[in-house]
């Protein structure tokens, strides 16, 4: 490939770096180039649990998280395509020490227009009647929420990006950013350089691989979370809810036909730091056997199930489990959408839209970007819940 030039580059193609680049293309940034050393959602973004929700603990991400959730609702008219968006509700399931954090948070998201409420112990079993309930002192439940496929939603976002003219390379490795005078002056590929002013770089658990040698690491730490398939017995064929359960840190949903996939969202199970060149990518026979248990628990009815393997994913995670949405304070013209910490895909949408204000016109419109800034940690204020569920890894 000889050398080509680009107004701006965007690495990446992830759902998030797709995002972006259709939403820079959309309201007219030039000509722009996505690159990716893969294939489009080879990375984490195919890996994902995929959860489509409103509920979150911070004011920001909640109002992000429900214009994220409409556009998956009205996926082909917003964006167009398919992003085979299924609403399925999701429950949560508090203990007791929980509790008052869940009900203010229920609070603080029905203020904020989410539909959510609480349930009592009687009305979970209602609602899902396979569930146990022992030492569950409060559910929540929302309606609205669901699952969608996240490669299927990145490939809607690349095809409108080509349609509004950005132009998308995979199977080319970036090997550098190129800085003039302590400004972006290219993209070094493995297939030749790009020659850009702009770069924004969504490159999840390996953003380090660019960052440091521009001497600006960032605090990523690449983890690896595993999920477990299990085909659901025919007693469970029509349990089709999200259920997140914070007193074992399980969470079920459905997947294709009458499976189910089962992942874990404690602190123990967030705790693997890998090479994000070099992980399992298969689950662990351990942990299929401790996710099947966590699930029996809760739902006795999983011990007819079968255990069909599962895999290993990666999540880029920040300190306070919320992306970094930043201009570089090193490098002139370069962006970081990076630090998802597995809450990626979810607000794919409106961070792609987010970053595309903000790289055009210095800041987003609708959501204060600053909250995602970089330089947070170092100043002390982290985007962190008033109200945090104890022992979760993922808020």
């Amino acid at each position: 490939m000889p050398n080509s030039s680009a107004d701006v580059v965007v690495i990446g193609g992830g759902v998030n770096g797709t995002s972006i680049a259709m939403h820079l293309a959309r309201m007219g940034a030039g000509k722009v180039h996505l690159v990716e050393r893969g294939h489009l959602a080879g990375g984490a973004t195919g890996r994902s649990g995929s959860m489509v929700r409103e509920h979150y603990l911070h004011p920001t991400l909640v109002k992000m998280a429900m214009e994220a959730s409409q556009v998956f609702h009205k996926f082909a008219d917003v964006i167009g395509g398919d992003a085979r968006f299924q609403k399925a509700g999701r429950l949560l399931l508090f203990g007791e020490k929980d509790e008052p954090a869940a009900r203010a948070n229920v609070e603080m998201n029905r203020e904020l227009g989410v539909n959510i409420h609480t349930l009592t112990p009687s009305e979970v079993s209602e609602l899902v009647p396979q569930l146990m309930t022992d030492g569950i002192v409060l559910g929540v439940y929302e309606p609205d929420a669901g699952h969608a496929d996240p490669m299927a939603t990145t490939y809607a976002f690349a095809a409108h990006a080509e349609r509004y003219g950005a132009s998308i390379r995979t199977g080319c490795a970036v090997e550098s950013i190129k800085i003039a005078g302590g400004r972006v002056v290219g993209v070094q590929t493995e297939e030749g350089l790009i020659e850009t002013n702009t770069v924004v770089a969504a490159t999840g658990p390996w953003s380090n691989k660019l960052a440091v040698p521009l001497g600006e690491p960032l605090p990523i730490t690449p983890i690896r979370v595993q999920m477990v398939h299990m085909r659901r017995p025919p007693s469970l064929e029509e349990f089709t809810t999200i259920v997140i359960d914070y007193t074992t840190g399980m969470y079920v949903r459905m997947n294709a036909g009458f499976k189910s996939l089962v992942g874990g969202e404690s602190k123990k199970d967030l705790g693997e730091v890998v090479n994000p060149d070099g992980y399992g990518l298969n689950a662990d026979h351990d942990t299929i056997e401790r996710y099947w248990d966590r699930a029996k628990s809760r739902i006795p009815e999983f011990a007819a199930a079968t255990p069909m393997g599962g895999y290993g994913s990666i999540y880029d995670m920040a300190p306070d489990g919320n992306p970094i949405l930043d201009r570089s304070q090193a490098v002139d013209g370069l962006y970081w959408a990076v630090g998802f910490s597995g809450h990626g895909f979810k607000l794919s949408p409106v961070v792609g839209r987010m970053v595309a204000e903000f790289v055009l016109h210095g800041e987003s419109k609708d959501h204060p970007i600053r909250d995602f800034r970089a330089s947070r940690f170092a100043e002390g204020d982290p985007l962190e819940a008033e109200h945090p569920y104890e022992g979760m890894g993922h808020q």
